[in-house]
Parts: C-alpha cells; structure tokens; sequence
C-alpha cells in the first residue's frame, strides 16, 4: 500500500505568487538547483509552468521519498532525479547549474548554515547566475509585520540558532560570498523574493 504522499499548505499557498516573480528572473534553458525542496510541490508546479527551464530538487535524505512521490505523480521530464544535499555535509557535484531557489529556509537554519547555502550558490553559480531566497525578513533589525514578530519569537524559542533573518545581514553574506545587491520584490503575506546576480569578482576574504 502506497502511503500518502507529504503537502504543505504553505507551498501550496504562495506557488502562484512564487511563479510570477520568478518568471521575470529565470531564463529559458535555466538549470535551477532549490535548496530544501520539502515535498517538491514547488518544483512541480514550476516545472508545469516553465517547460523549458530545468530543475534539480534537493534535500536531506529522510525527505527524499516523500518528494519522489510528487515528482512520480508529476511525470515531467524537465525534473530532474533528487539529490541529497545536506548543508551540514559535503555537497554533491552538481554540474551547469545557473540559478539557485530556496524558500522558508534561512529562518529556521542556523547562520553558518545559512552561510554555507551562500557559500554553495556562489561555488555552483557562473557570471550572471542567480540566487532567489523567498521567505519572511527583517529590515534594518526591524519586522514587518506583528504576526513576523511573533513567528521569530516562536522559531528562536523552539531553536535559538533559527529566526528570521534580517536582509542587511543577508546583503553583506552576499557581498563576501561575491554576488551584487539584492532585487527585493515584495510578495503576499509579508514575505519577499531575495534575487542576487553572481558577480565576477572573486569573493571578499572572510575574517
């Protein structure tokens, strides 16, 4: 007996919204590698929406079946098999990858995590690639809104290395890892789409 596959109502919420933003982002041909594919809804219906834009799901390996069922269920041809990547060890080589996609991450992993997932992109991105980080942020230390407050106090007491994080923080990540300032979209339900261009710099030297 099969068992059911895994949803996410979230996902299934802001897919739409998601998908509009990103269609003005990625490009035909795009090899796109998310980070934290969960039960893979996202990249199905992106996937559907955007034939010819390729996809890698990723996450760790107690996830994977449960993504394989909605990829199964899917039948598209521009997904491609997933692959276990764990940021806390060594990532798996991953060839032509021009974009990378994540969203509802960076708060509830730690910061060197999330420091790794910068680190990675950067590795994995030529001149012109992309890094999209959809999710809830703060600004300048402030929130946006009472219920993101409330939400980062509820992720810090659960965890106190998660929490939301804040895009000047993100920014300056960002730079050190070698990618030019952030495109910032606001989006539904008080989240943004994070969009960093890779640069061809080399990247700044950490401390």
């Amino acid at each position: 007996m099969t068992s059911e596959r895994p949803f996410a109502p979230s996902a299934d919420r802001n897919r739409h919204a998601i998908l509009d933003a990103l269609r003005d982002e990625l490009l035909p041909d795009d090899l796109v590698l998310e980070f934290g594919s969960g039960t893979a809804q996202h990249i199905c219906h992106f996937a559907e929406a955007l034939p010819t834009v390729r996809w890698q799901p990723t996450d760790r390996s107690d996830k994977l079946p449960g993504m394989q069922q909605w990829i199964n269920d899917c039948r598209l041809p521009n997904i491609l098999p997933p692959v276990e990547l764990d940021l806390c060890a060594e990532p798996p080589a991953l060839e032509g990858v021009t974009a990378c996609y994540s969203a509802n991450t960076l708060h509830i992993i730690s910061w060197p995590l999330v420091m790794k997932l910068f680190d990675l992109s950067a590795a994995k991105l030529e001149k012109g690639g992309k890094l999209c980080i959809y999710g809830p942020f703060m600004f300048e230390g402030e929130h946006i809104s009472d219920g993101n407050r409330q939400f980062d106090r509820q992720l810090r007491a659960a965890d106190p290395a998660s929490g939301i994080r804040d895009v000047q923080d993100l920014e300056t990540l960002a730079r050190k890892s070698g990618f030019a300032p952030a495109r910032i979209t606001a989006m539904p339900a008080n989240n943004h789409l994070l969009v960093w261009d890779r640069c061809p710099s080399t990247p700044e030297p950490r401390p």
